[in-house]
């Protein structure tokens, strides 16, 4: 039986033969932020029962109360999961938490079907309890997927990590300004004595005076970046990876990445997609990107 390793690789390939890496998600990740979910969950009962409490003795109908926690109860237990995967992406505040993130098979982004099947068939993977059959399944496969995951064509992925603009080297320009003269009323520097039979000190050096610092001058933008930075990123990453591969890619399958992208390129450049056609839009946003 093929066990999957901690965090492994998964590598989509289009039939563009174009490559993308994904890290698969370990199970003690995927735990930890489960649980972390299951703990929200929890807490929303919690209000839920509260509330049915406190609707019942107002009404003085026990009914409401029942009425509350069974509906209000099904629709957190299923709907927190499904509805928070399918508007963050696959992400829930557990795997947020921890830069966990479901999609599809092929690398794509998950969609309101998709998580709603895994979510379903979540039912399954808890019994007998605590994820039994989902954690059998999942070292059974060999490839990071419980029930839900296979039912839906999903599979959890770590998230790409993020480097913030202040943490790139030169972000945060130092002052490097010298330090100033010590301030006139305040303490001389003392001259040493020289031993008997000896020549006196000669003086200390005058203090060096403080040099103004150069103003740091930023070049603007050049016109290929300003074009670049309107692009939407994930056309902009696709843009990076064709323009890296056009060398190897023939004409035939330049032409069907273009048209897979013909919508995207014609709404960042309109003018040239109409006289130029998609192709030649693409080569110039290329070209651009490896300027």
């Amino acid at each position: 039986m093929e066990q999957p390793l901690p965090d492994s690789e998964l590598v989509v390939a289009t039939p563009e033969r174009v490559s993308f890496g994904y890290q698969v998600a370990g199970l003690g990740t995927r735990a930890i932020a489960q649980l972390l979910d299951l703990l929200i969950v929890f807490g929303i009962l919690v209000a839920l029962s509260l509330a049915a409490g406190g609707a019942a003795a107002f009404t003085d109908n026990a009914l409401v109360a029942d009425l509350i926690l069974i509906i209000g109860g099904f629709i957190t237990v299923f709907g927190y999961f499904w509805a928070s995967e399918a508007m963050w992406s696959g992400q829930t505040l557990g795997k947020k938490a921890f830069r966990l993130r479901a999609v599809g098979d092929r690398g794509e982004p998950l969609t309101f079907l998709q998580a709603g099947i895994r979510n379903i068939v979540r039912i399954v993977d808890f019994l007998p309890y605590g994820y039994g059959v989902g954690v059998v399944v999942l070292f059974i496969n060999g490839k990071g997927k419980r029930l839900g995951d296979l039912a839906a064509g999903t599979i959890v992925v770590k998230d790409s990590d993020h480097v913030w603009l202040w943490q790139l080297p030169g972000a945060r320009p130092v002052d490097m300004a010298p330090p100033g003269p010590p301030p006139a009323g305040g303490p001389q520097p003392q001259i040493p004595q020289s031993p008997p039979g000896y020549p006196p000190y000669p003086p200390p050096p005058p203090p060096l005076q403080p040099v103004a610092a150069a103003p740091l001058t930023y070049a603007p933008a050049s016109q290929a970046e300003a074009i670049l930075r309107r692009l939407d990123p994930d056309l902009r990453r696709f843009i990076g990876t064709y323009a890296r591969r056009r060398p190897q890619l023939t004409l035939d399958i330049r032409v069907r990445l273009a048209a897979s992208v013909q919508q995207n390129l014609k709404s960042a450049m309109p003018d040239m997609f109409e006289r130029q056609g998609p192709l030649a839009t693409l080569d110039y946003l290329g070209d651009l990107e490896r300027s």
